[in-house]
């Protein structure tokens, strides 16, 4: 009785992770003995998967498929692509002779290899491969290329100004005007973007001022969350004028560049702190302020700004005409004055006597095309010690309720311990981020005894 033998069935790829991890350990079998049974071997079910594997998923399946590769040529393709990935490609490696001669281990017929160079294969005539002067590479490498991405559907949401205020109520305490204006800034923003692309509307940016540790970035941060809009968060000290040693604004953008769809960035919230330390007659590592103020005005004031692209390093043109540009600083020591009235924030706990204005900020040493680009002016109070208590024992996020959540108990302070910080916080003038430090203390000795799985 003859017993038939089973045919194998051929695996496709399921992702270009996995063909890597097998090219992987193809190429390095090259390197040992490359005419060893099993090498030969795992190049075939490498060229059999390739051959059945979808070319949407993965790009170089979809190469070989359309262009009917040989074996000479898929030897040569997979061999300086995965060099390329790996970066082990040298001038000896890539030598032709040296190529050729690997090849005809793989090449089904002789007249392959005597016909690969004479301008015939699809591989050069479509510049995969280049050749010069003896030396054999890769120009576009479908194993780094990513598959085309299908266009975003576009998500329909509907937002309510007075339900988003009642919920930032829960998370911030006190500053209410300036709830109440950050919210209008950004409903008009959202109102605008939801209106057809046929009419063009000017961008309100919003500009945010208050002392350390009054919630400036909680504030924008809180309302991001409760949108679901994508936030970024930037130090405005870090970066330089194009073309000088630092960070480029353009950095700023780089962690929506992978939520872009066609090169349009999505509706979310950028806020870029500390902006007062850019105040003209300052210098950032040789650089005037001045002039990164000029390189955030081009940013924040159009539609499109350009920028290099963090993985092509080229220059490309990002539409950023749906995100809300926020900028923010503290301006301690700006002092005004004003019908013989005090204005501003002076470095002790005063609360401000008056709203700042743009002609305030300007005399600080903004610029006045810069200022010019805001429409909404938002001002926070310093924290009095009545906010500073009902930030502390505030059960939505507070400092004591972030605590309890990590370490899964309740806590009860004593009026005094709640007095005692409170008071440590005012007197410090550290804001709501004093009374997380003295809480984090309370706390540290409970984290010792912790068992954590990650």
């Amino acid at each position: 009785m003859k017993t038939t033998k089973k045919a194998t069935t051929i695996k496709k790829y399921t992702s270009r992770a996995e063909l890597i991890g097998q090219l992987t350990r193809w190429h390095a079998k090259c390197g040992v003995a490359i005419r060893q049974a099993e090498c030969v071997e795992l190049f075939k079910e490498i060229c059999a998967r390739l051959k059945k594997t979808n070319g949407k998923k993965v790009p170089m399946a979809a190469l070989v498929q359309e262009y009917k590769l040989n074996d000479t040529e898929l030897f040569l393709l997979l061999f300086l692509a995965t060099s390329q990935v790996l970066r082990v490609i040298t001038p000896s490696t890539c030598k032709v002779t040296a190529l050729l001669e690997s090849a005809q281990t793989f090449a089904s017929s002789k007249e392959v290899l005597e016909t690969l160079f004479d301008g015939k294969s699809v591989l050069f005539s479509k510049k995969i491969l280049v050749l010069s002067g003896g030396i054999l590479d890769i120009k576009k490498n479908p194993l780094l290329t990513p598959p085309p991405s299908k266009p975003r559907p576009a998500i329909r949401r509907t937002f309510s100004a007075q339900r988003v205020l009642a919920e930032l109520n829960k998370y911030v305490i006190g500053q209410e005007n300036a709830k109440k204006q950050l919210v209008a800034g950004v409903f008009e923003h959202l109102t605008k973007c939801a209106i057809k692309p046929d009419m063009t509307f000017t961008k309100n940016n919003i500009f945010i001022s208050g002392p350390t540790g009054c919630g400036k970035t909680y504030l924008c941060q809180s309302l991001a969350r409760i949108l679901k809009l994508p936030f970024v968060h930037a130090d405005a000290s870090q970066y330089t004028q194009t073309g000088y040693v630092g960070m480029s604004v353009g950095n700023i953008l780089q962690p929506l560049h992978s939520l872009a769809n066609d090169k349009k960035l999505p509706l979310s919230i950028v806020f870029i702190d500390e902006i007062d330390k850019l105040h003209e007659g300052g210098e950032r590592w040789g650089v005037a302020s001045s002039n990164v103020q000029a390189e955030l005005l081009r940013m924040i004031e159009g539609q499109y700004f350009t920028t290099e692209d963090p993985i092509t390093h080229k220059n490309i043109d990002l539409d950023v005409s749906r995100v809300i540009f926020v900028v923010g600083g503290a301006f301690e020591n700006l002092q005004v004055k004003h019908a013989d009235k005090s204005v501003g924030f002076t470095q002790g706990n005063g609360v401000r006597k008056e709203a700042l204005s743009a002609d305030d900020y300007i005399g600080y040493g903004m610029l006045p095309e810069f200022i010019g680009r805001f429409s909404y002016f938002v001002q926070l109070n310093p924290l009095e010690k009545e906010d500073l208590r009902r930030i502390l024992l505030n059960p939505y996020n507070g400092p004591i309720s972030q605590y309890e959540k990590l370490l899964h108990r309740s806590t009860s302070l004593r009026p005094e311990q709640v007095e005692e910080m409170v008071n440590q916080a005012y007197e410090r003038r550290l804001g709501a981020r004093g009374l997380q430090q003295q809480v984090g203390q309370l706390f540290q000795e409970q984290f010792l005894h912790q068992t954590v799985k990650v």
